[in-house]
C-alpha cells in the first residue's frame, strides 16, 4: 500500500509531512518509489488562481539515518526486534538525511489549462521507499511556482506500508555503524543501497525462529517483556 501522508507508526520519525499550495493541487495517477519505477500524475490549477508563472514538479530520493548518541554505537552486535522503540523512550529522534537522486521537469503554465500532466522513469540502481530502524530510504514529489513572495508550493512522501510476514535478519548500515536485528520482511523488499545507507537480508538462525504461529505483534511484546 502507498500512502501520502505519514501514518501514525512512523510519527515522530522525520518525515515531512504533506504540503498544500493555495493555487494548484498535485495529484497522483501512478506512484511507484523504486528504481525503475514511474511517477506520473497531474498539476491542477485551483478555481480563481490567476498566476502564470511556470510549475516546476521535482521528485527526489533520499537515504536517512538516525542520530545515536555515541554511547550506544557499536555497544550491541545484535539488537532484538523493538530497539527502535527503546530508543524513542530514552530520546527525542533525530534523522540526518543525504539525498541520492533528484529530477525536475518544467511543465509551462496554468494561465491557460485547467492542469498539466507529467511523468517520470526512475533509474533502476535507486533503492525502494524503506522505513527500517536505523535507516530509511525516502522519496517525495513536488510541485511549485513562483509567487509574489517566495514559492507556492505542494508536496507529498511516497510511503510504502506492505505486510512484513517473513521472519529474517535485517542487516542496517548507515555511516555510524552496522546492526542485526530480528525482524520480519515484505515479499518485495530486497537487498538496497543507496547514498552512505544500505540494507540486506539474511536468514535467521533455528533459535531465533518466531513460535509457531506467531506473528510479528505477538513476537515483538514475547521478546520486550523479557
Amino acid at each position: 500500500m502507498l500512502r501520502t501522508n505519514v501514518p501514525d507508526e512512523l510519527l515522530g520519525r522525520g518525515i515531512e509531512p504533506p504540503l498544500r499550495a493555495r493555487g494548484f493541487s498535485l495529484s497522483l495517477d501512478v506512484a511507484e518509489p523504486w528504481g525503475g519505477g514511474t511517477i506520473e500524475g497531474r498539476v491542477e490549477a485551483r478555481e480563481g488562481s490567476h498566476n502564470s508563472d511556470p510549475v516546476t514538479v521535482t521528485a527526489q530520493c533520499r537515504s536517512n539515518w538516525l542520530d545515536l548518541p555515541p554511547q550506544l554505537v557499536g555497544q550491541k552486535p545484535f539488537w532484538r526486534i523493538g530497539t527502535y522503540w527503546d530508543l524513542r523512550m530514552r530520546m527525542l529522534p533525530i534523522w540526518i538525511e543525504q539525498e541520492i537522486w533528484l529530477d525536475r521537469l518544467e511543465l509551462g503554465d496554468l494561465s491557460e489549462a485547467n492542469w498539466l500532466h507529467f511523468q517520470l522513469t526512475l533509474p533502476p540502481e535507486l533503492p525502494r521507499a524503506f522505513e527500517g530502524t536505523f535507516i530509511a530510504f525516502r522519496w517525495r514529489v513536488s510541485a511549485s511556482r513562483r509567487r509574489r513572495i517566495g514559492r507556492d508550493t505542494a508536496s507529498v512522501p511516497l510511503i510504502l506500508l506492505e505486510p512484513r510476514d517473513q521472519p529474517i535478519v535485517r542487516v542496517e548500515q548507515s555511516p555510524l555503524g552496522q546492526w542485526r536485528l530480528l525482524e520480519w520482511r515484505a515479499g518485495a523488499e530486497r537487498d538496497a543501497s543507496g547514498g552512505q545507507c544500505s540494507v540486506a537480508y539474511e536468514a535467521r538462525r533455528p533459535e531465533d525462529m518466531p513460535l509457531p504461529g506467531e506473528t510479528p505483534q505477538q513476537e515483538l511484546v514475547r521478546r520486550t517483556s523479557r
